[in-house]
């Protein structure tokens, strides 16, 4: 995960705030599968978690002078382990 923490640091801050918004969709998605699951509930809980973990580090990061830090890093990163591969895939192909 420490690659991606570095991936998310270099990135221009209008990249950022692109792959974080774009993350948020991906979550979204992740959570609509989870309808008719057994475990339902609890997966929409984790994916609702993390939306609003990633959407406040996006509408702080719109501030030019809010540092993106190792915690937000972390957060996002912590957000990114929940999708599977084809998204994180999407997602880091967005910002290049």
């Amino acid at each position: 995960m420490d690659h991606i923490k570095q991936r998310l640091g270099a990135l221009e801050r209008s990249r950022l705030l692109g792959l974080l918004c774009q993350l948020i969709n991906e979550l979204t998605i992740r959570s609509r599968f989870y309808y008719d699951q057994p475990d339902a509930a609890d997966r929409m809980r984790e994916t609702n978690e993390a939306i609003h973990r990633v959407s406040g580090h996006t509408r702080d990061l719109t501030n030019a002078d809010e540092p993106f830090t190792a915690s937000r890093a972390d957060s996002i990163g912590e957000a990114l382990k929940l999708l599977p591969p084809s998204a994180l895939n999407r997602l880091f192909n967005f910002t290049t």
